[in-house]
């Protein structure tokens, strides 16, 4: 059986058109089980959606030790759920999301955008 979690990012910028920070306060952290662990945390997923606009925005994957580089994705409200194009890195423990201005003069920053954690049973 599968499960799973939503949520929505909050309104305001994290990051500049030019991926600079502008202030952490604007993001989301999830924690979640340590993803694809053999024996005990089934295979994970994350997805994220918009409506009433188009979003950018900008994701991580921490491992317990590291972060990964930031992948910035386009969550368009035209199309459907928007996704890195695979599970979750192993041994993720914990995912970075925050919203990139798309320009210097973008002030939607207020979007819906949600996120979606799927895990399929071990």
């Amino acid at each position: 059986m599968a499960n799973f979690q939503t949520g929505e990012i909050p309104p305001g910028f994290a990051f500049t058109e030019s991926g600079g920070l502008i202030h952490y306060k604007y993001g989301i952290v999830l924690a979640v089980p340590a993803a694809n662990q053999a024996g005990w945390s089934g295979d994970m997923w994350i997805s994220f959606g918009s409506a009433w606009g188009d979003a950018k925005i900008k994701v991580n994957w921490h491992d317990g030790s590291n972060w990964s580089a930031a992948v910035d994705l386009n969550v368009t409200q035209a199309g459907g759920r928007v996704h890195n194009g695979a599970k979750l890195p192993t041994s993720t423990q914990k995912i970075a999301i925050g919203r990139v201005k798309k320009s210097a003069s973008d002030t939607e920053d207020d979007i819906p955008v949600s996120w979606l954690l799927q895990v399929a049973e071990a």
